[in-house]
């Protein structure tokens, strides 16, 4: 039942989305709009939120790099292997390969097995993704541009983005301690929790009906899809394998290795679609790659009962 109750919203905010599409409530460029509020408006106040109120230790900063390291390779070998795909999906198919949604469909599964005492165990897989998506994949777009690869252009491209300015903003209040003064201060605290709850609260719901608005499953790419799922479920499992190598202390731990378990076969980050809507130049890629988001969530409820059950046998 938690997993229905987890995962019932998300279905529901896509069929919304489907349902708008089929009944004309909104136009293409609408939807566009959609995705341009949650992206460059909502979405860096979520990321300052999740940043400023992250632990940043040790440990934690070995697997963000860590990580980070690992999504880069995933990208590169992933242009290499969607060569396989037909030629209008070659360019789009590596940046599905990147990144877990955490917030909207990971963290809140785990949280329903494990108890939210342990949200600290997937904190920094969603901080490595944030700067994957709102750092590594503008620049590789940005250098996909021929006529813009002069470095200092681009580097004051990336770091005059609203979210890189969150990121960075939240790093040195965490750092220094102004957001725990914040978050502790009897006047201010309260507003400051609920302005962040408003603000936040519309981000995934924005997401998820823009993603179900382009869903259009289409036989012509039906193939090429379960293609793409394939090549990811290999890369997320060789991503689980090497935290096995990387981190056996953490692993051997059951909490935190059913939340690694879990998190690497959720779907692609909600946001990595909005990052790429420049080469997203047609309807048919942007039915694409919603249906791809739609398949890894039917993925992730099946891991989700899976792991649910598993850790229900565990000794207590």
């Amino acid at each position: 039942m938690q997993a229905i109750s987890t995962i019932f919203p998300v279905f529901f905010i896509l069929f919304l989305g489907i349902y708008a599409r089929k009944k004309g409530w909104i136009n293409h460029e609408q939807n566009n709009g959609l995705k341009t509020i949650a992206l460059d408006i909502l979405f860096p106040f979520l990321i300052y939120h999740i940043v400023a109120g992250s632990v940043l230790d040790r440990d934690i900063a070995l697997e963000i790099i860590y990580l980070i390291g690992v999504w880069i390779v995933v990208y590169f070998l992933g242009k290499i292997i969607c060569r396989m795909l037909p030629e209008n999906l070659r360019d789009l198919s590596p940046f599905l390969l990147l990144t877990c949604e955490g917030g909207a469909v990971a963290l809140p599964l785990y949280l329903s097995i494990v108890g939210s005492s342990y949200i600290l165990n997937l904190i920094p897989f969603d901080l490595a993704g944030i700067l994957i998506n709102f750092i590594f994949v503008p620049t590789v777009l940005q250098i996909r541009r021929k006529d813009e690869l002069k470095l200092l252009p681009l580097v004051k491209k990336v770091i005059s983005a609203p979210f890189v300015i969150a990121a960075l903003l939240a790093v040195i209040t965490n750092l220094t301690g102004l957001q725990r003064l914040l978050s502790q201060s009897s006047t201010f605290g309260s507003i400051y929790e609920n302005t962040m709850n408003a603000i936040i609260a519309p981000v995934s719901g924005l997401i998820l009906f823009s993603l179900g608005y382009s869903i259009r499953l289409k036989k012509g790419y039906l193939s090429s899809l379960f293609k793409l799922a394939v090549i990811r479920l290999i890369f997320c499992s060789g991503i689980i394998a090497s935290f096995f190598l990387v981190f056996p202390e953490k692993m051997d731990s059951p909490v935190f290795s059913l939340g690694v378990i879990l998190y690497f076969y959720c779907p692609t980050g909600f946001p990595v679609p909005l990052q790429i809507r420049e080469i997203l130049d047609s309807e048919e890629k942007e039915e694409f790659v919603s249906a791809f988001i739609s398949l890894f969530l039917l993925i992730a409820l099946v891991v989700y009962v899976a792991l649910s059950f598993y850790y229900k046998q565990l000794p207590s």
